[in-house]
């Protein structure tokens, strides 16, 4: 093995001895410098960590394996994983400052220097049309403007989110409560498919740990970690997403909220945010706003221009925005036939300037 991979077998190994967290394990991590000098440690130098009791440092020295660690990034290089440490250099930067910071990550997909700038998006599971389309068109705005889009793989808003980031080729990351190799929910294999090959998913917890509920309020303090600001869509009262807004101001994070019905109960939470001092959020260019250095230095990908086109697929594209337009719509503003609309699209979606949602509907990219 190398010696980063020697380094992540001993770390891999230290945490699976259990009972040790994250914080003392960052502080082992510390005092020793090469992971890989805690095989020789007794049980006294273990103690003069601080936190490290005599029953711990015990517990460590008799269930301390290498090899199980080893054997880890073997299973990890063979299934196309990936796993970074704390002590690499490729570790995710944002995680660093977290004061209870993951020690080890597995990754599916490939992480990049444009993943250090990103923003969460996070609501209900159990969403609204309104906070599922709220969802997508603020990730596809950001995701246009080159913002990497973070959040839970889960059903309702973080699906949408991860797919309105996907929809104009921009990025996502995937935080999973579960192994790498567990996706949940099961139905969002192709999901974790797509944003495998188009982001990043990632995991701190072993191979084969299921979605136990403990786990994500742990996977949520690394979504508010990996991101410049937290954005939350839709929540009812007592929405998990509620502990991943109080971990984002924990962290010293912009929060904002999108509000919504004072009848809606998926909104109940959001709206208190509000009432709490979160930001109003009603666009990207709301958090660009607080947030201006996002916005900095990025330039669009390239794509045909508007010059182009002929009048038909002028007209469409012109009328299009990041905001969905069902194709009646279209239809109607242009006042051209049925046939000749789809063609338009057609050929817009063929340039990579356009594209289409389920129900009909469209948004230029």
């Amino acid at each position: 093995m190398t010696p980063k991979e020697n380094a992540a077998a001993a770390i891999l190994a230290l945490a699976a001895v259990g009972k040790i967290g994250p914080v003392r394990l960052k502080a082992i991590l510390t005092q020793a410098g090469d992971p890989t000098e805690i095989t020789a440690w007794d049980e006294r130098r273990f103690c003069e960590v601080p936190g490290i009791s005599s029953e711990l440092a015990g517990r460590i020295r008799q269930k301390l394996d290498i090899a199980y660690g080893q054997r880890l990034i073997e299973w990890a290089a063979k299934h196309d994983f990936r796993i970074t440490t704390l002590v690499d250099s490729d570790y995710p930067p944002m995680l660093r400052a977290m004061y209870d910071v993951p020690p080890f990550l597995f990754l599916a997909g490939q992480w990049t220097e444009a993943d250090n700038t990103a923003v969460a998006i996070v609501g209900s599971r159990n969403a609204s049309e309104y906070g599922k389309t709220t969802a997508f068109t603020l990730a596809a705005e950001l995701a246009h403007h080159g913002i990497t889009v973070v959040s839970g793989l889960a059903i309702g808003v973080d699906a949408a989110s991860h797919r309105g980031a996907m929809s104009g080729d921009g990025r996502t990351i995937a935080v999973l409560g579960s192994g790498i190799d567990i996706v949940y929910p099961p139905n969002h294999a192709g999901l974790f498919n797509d944003i495998r090959a188009r982001g990043v998913v990632l995991s701190e917890f072993f191979p084969g740990v299921g979605p136990n509920p403990g786990h994500f309020p742990r996977r949520n303090r690394v979504i508010a970690g990996l991101a410049q600001a937290v954005v939350v869509v839709e929540a009812g009262s007592k929405s998990g997403a509620l502990l991943t807004a109080d971990l984002a101001l924990s962290q010293g994070k912009k929060l904002f909220a999108v509000p919504g019905s004072v009848g809606s109960q998926q909104s109940l939470g959001t709206n208190e945010l509000i009432k709490a001092g979160a930001y109003l959020l009603t666009s990207a260019e709301d958090i660009f706003t607080v947030l201006p250095e996002l916005k900095r230095g990025f330039t669009p990908p390239a794509k045909p221009p508007v010059d182009s086109l002929n009048q038909g697929e002028r007209l469409v594209y012109n009328y299009l925005s990041v905001n969905p337009v069902q194709f009646d719509a279209i239809v109607r503003h242009s006042g051209l036939a049925v046939g000749d609309v789809s063609a338009y699209l057609l050929s817009l979606e063929l340039r990579g300037m356009v594209r289409q949602l389920s129900g009909k509907r469209f948004i230029v990219v």
